[in-house]
């Protein structure tokens, strides 16, 4: 029996255009949520707060996301993923190593400190994210930290030993240093200042490395 092609592509058409009302109202609820947490804290943010800031009903919700833990999750991998989009497009329109390495540090690390620090809840939150969120992070984090290795090797190439040695240096200090610098809790201004510092030290390295 043949269908009427007009009906086959109305219908091809809603099946396609489901998954992306599916993905926009999580996006909706994802920002929503981080909004709510860094204006209540997590303990005191309930899925009915979460629900509201989004224009969903709590029933609907549970659609999209098992508990508070899993949107926490979901909400802050999703600002790691813009973070490290940030820091991969700052370092590629760079015209300088200190700038594509200061960019890369100012747009994930400064930007993530600033919107925790911003929050009057940051102890609490960054104690929350330290057990519910790095599993869902993790893979950003990698991605991140495969973009920098391949940068070091891309201006400072080779297989030699010692210009191996050299980059995994560098990207190991790229990757822990910032996680020192604000043990103390600094204000945004002098942790800039600090990852800057980080990364002009870096820079002189390699500039000294290229001769």
């Amino acid at each position: 029996m043949c269908q009427d092609p007009l009906v086959v592509e109305s219908v091809t058409q809603q099946h396609a255009s489901a998954p992306s009302r599916a993905d926009g109202r999580r996006e909706t609820i994802r920002q929503a949520a981080v909004d709510q947490f860094m204006q209540r804290g997590f303990r005191a943010t309930s899925m009915a707060n979460i629900a509201e800031a989004a224009g969903v009903s709590r029933p609907a919700l549970y659609q999209y996301f098992s508990d508070k833990e899993d949107i926490f999750a979901a909400a802050f991998a999703k600002v790691f993923e813009e973070r490290v989009a940030a820091a991969e497009a700052g370092m590629a329109s760079a015209n300088s190593h200190f700038g594509a390495l200061d960019t890369m540090l100012q747009r994930f690390e400064g930007d993530l400190w600033e919107l925790t620090y911003s929050s009057p809840h940051h102890d609490e939150l960054l104690e929350a994210k330290s057990g519910v969120v790095m599993e869902a992070v993790q893979a950003e984090l990698n991605r991140l930290w495969v973009i920098v290795e391949d940068y070091l090797a891309s201006i400072v190439p080779g297989n030699a030993k010692a210009r191996v040695a050299l980059r995994a240096d560098w990207l190991d200090m790229l990757t822990w240093s910032p996680r020192g610098l604000k043990l103390d809790e600094p204000d945004l201004a002098t942790y800039r200042r600090r990852l800057t510092a980080l990364a002009r030290s870096i820079a002189s390295e390699i500039n000294q490395e290229l001769g």
